[in-house]
C-alpha cells in the first residue's frame, strides 16, 4: 500500500487497520490475529485511521473519474454531452447502511 497521507501512523498499524476492513473484521478480529502471531496488539481504536483511508480512497477515486471524463471528451471531440448509467447498492437489505457501492458505466466507451 503506498500512500503519501500517512500522518505519523505507525505503518504495520495501518497495514492491519487497511487488512481487517477488507476482510470485513473490526478490532475483535485484529487483537486475535496480533494474539495469534505473538504481535504486540493492535492499537486501541482502529476507527481512528479510517480517515487516512477516506482521504486515500477519495483522492484516488476522484483522479481516476477525471482521467475518464477527460479521454472520454479527447476521443469525442470534447462533446460534453455523454450518456452514463448508475447503479447502487447498500450493505444491508432493508436497514439502513452507512455502507454502500455506486457504479457509473459511460455507455459511449463501456468503462465503469
Amino acid at each position: 500500500m503506498s500512500c503519501d497521507i500517512t500522518n505519523d501512523f505507525d505503518d504495520i498499524n495501518i497495514r492491519l487497520t487497511y487488512g481487517m476492513l477488507r476482510i470485513g473484521k473490526c478490532n475483535t478480529a485484529a487483537k486475535t490475529f496480533c494474539a495469534i502471531m505473538n504481535l504486540p496488539p493492535p492499537p486501541a481504536e482502529l476507527e481512528r485511521y479510517n480517515d487516512i483511508f477516506l482521504r486515500s480512497l477519495k483522492k484516488v477515486s476522484s483522479e481516476s473519474m477525471r482521467n475518464v471524463v477527460e479521454n472520454t471528451l479527447k476521443n469525442y471531440n470534447s462533446n460534453k454531452d455523454i450518456t452514463a448509467a448508475f447503479d447502487g447498492s447498500c450493505q444491508k437489505r432493508g436497514h439502513t447502511s452507512l455502507n454502500g457501492v455506486v457504479f457509473a458505466i459511460c455507455l459511449e466507451t463501456g468503462k465503469v
